[in-house]
């Protein structure tokens, strides 16, 4: 359970059809090494008993998760997490773009959302520019877990999900400077 520096190996395309259409494609592998196995009762205790750097006495929240490994024996393993994403884009005016988006990730060990599952996406998002130097972008998102449950749940709380799918919606404000 030493080291877990995260890996990033990715590849985008970007097209512009004309002045209003463009698409973008991306896809990413993110993985880490030595990510301790949560199937595994030596390294639950570990973290369990403060004996990572992300032990709950340490880290109460958001602490990166450990791995569903394929074995009990190790003690670690290495998580993977694949993503295949598009981007459809339409600007509607020079202030405006609509976006729709498609997404599959399937999260290998669990170790990313914290669920060992594949996942869907489906989104729709506005990017409204008030100045070259202000934007918001409001979107609303349809996601499904394919082999497991994976929503309504709080790992903070010990609450289980207890649904594979959730609709949410979101908005950031950036300020470009």
């Amino acid at each position: 359970m030493g080291l877990q520096h995260l890996q990033w190996y990715g590849l985008t395309y970007y097209h512009k059809f004309n002045e209003q259409w463009h698409i973008s494609f991306e896809t990413y592998n993110e993985h880490q090494n030595n990510v301790a196995n949560l199937n595994n009762p030596v390294a639950v205790a570990a973290i369990a008993n403060g004996g990572t750097p992300f032990s709950p006495q340490y880290m109460p929240f958001n602490a990166p998760s450990g791995a569903f490994c394929s074995t009990t024996t190790a003690i670690s393993c290495t998580a993977s997490f694949q993503t295949f994403l598009t981007y459809v884009n339409y600007k509607v005016t020079a202030l405006d773009n609509i976006s729709y988006r498609a997404e599959f990730v399937n999260d290998e060990q669990g170790q990313r959302t914290g669920i060992k599952t594949r996942y869907v996406e489906t989104g729709i998002g506005w990017q409204h520019w008030f100045s070259p130097q202000i934007e918001i972008r409001p979107e609303v998102s349809y996601y499904r877990s394919l082999d497991a449950d994976a929503f309504n749940g709080n790992a903070n709380l010990g609450i289980a999900p207890n649904k594979n799918f959730a609709i949410i919606g979101a908005a950031d404000m950036i300020i470009h400077f």
